[in-house]
């Protein structure tokens, strides 16, 4: 992520701290605990996000990385979906009831007091997508997280331990679902969980910073049901359209 996005949150975050609600941050809403700790553990959380986010876009990117793209929320009266749209290929992913909501984190959405992110990093372009095998979609999948892996590490200059990995098929899609504990140093954020697949020329890739290691089955079954319902197009939805009909159910 660019410095300019980096400053723009961190001004964001300064303007709408004493707008935050319970469901964003429910750890900081505790007996005792003051606006001052709020605004400076807040914007500590926000910087950590942006680490944890920041490498995404450079995947496949031989040049200058592309600012982030995510998927949007769209809110109905019965069920969420969150979808992204471009001109030959979309998707959805479902979210039952009303348990989805935006976050005042920039880029994240909040299921169920969860922070998700849902992003989308293109490959390298010299890989036909139409004509890949399970094992050539594997290595695909494994280079897009060694890159990030890397990237972290080297480049942002933080550290993790305890990788683990596992190949998950969902309704005929595969994910890799990979995860890693976070410094110890690291008040904020316990471990970082991440469910990737391939979309089309795309990774469509979910994460989720798991603030109490209590909390890490639940972001975990959060993460797998969406990438479970998961539905692919092969032309551009109306994402307008689509808000418009939930809202109607």
């Amino acid at each position: 992520m660019k410095g300019v996005k980096l400053l723009k949150l961190f001004l964001m975050a300064q303007k709408d701290l004493l707008k935050l609600r319970k469901y964003d941050f429910p750890f900081l809403f505790v007996y005792g605990v003051t606006i001052p700790l709020i605004k400076q553990t807040v914007m500590k959380l926000i910087y950590t996000l942006v680490i944890l986010s920041s490498g995404i876009s450079a995947f496949g990117q031989k040049d200058q990385p592309a600012e982030d793209v995510h998927a949007s929320l769209l809110t109905g009266k019965k069920r969420s979906l969150i979808a992204y749209a471009e001109k030959d290929h979309s998707f959805t992913l479902e979210v039952a009831g009303r348990q989805a909501k935006p976050s005042d984190v920039p880029g994240f959405i909040n299921i169920d007091h969860q922070i998700v992110q849902s992003t989308l990093v293109p490959v390298d372009q010299s890989i036909n997508v139409n004509a890949v095998t399970t094992d050539r979609e594997k290595e695909i999948l494994g280079k897009y997280m060694n890159y990030e892996l890397e990237y972290y590490k080297k480049k942002l200059r933080e550290d993790y331990s305890h990788l683990q990995t596992e190949w998950v098929t969902l309704r005929g899609r595969l994910f890799l679902v990979w995860y890693y504990d976070m410094p110890k140093n690291n008040q904020l954020v316990n471990r970082q969980l991440y469910v990737s697949t391939l979309f089309f020329d795309q990774v469509m890739d979910l994460n989720a910073p798991v603030f109490k290691a209590q909390d890490f089955d639940k972001a975990r079954e959060i993460l797998l049901r969406l990438a479970a319902s998961m539905k692919t197009y092969d032309k551009q939805l109306d994402l307008t359209a689509l808000a418009r009909k939930l809202n109607k159910e």
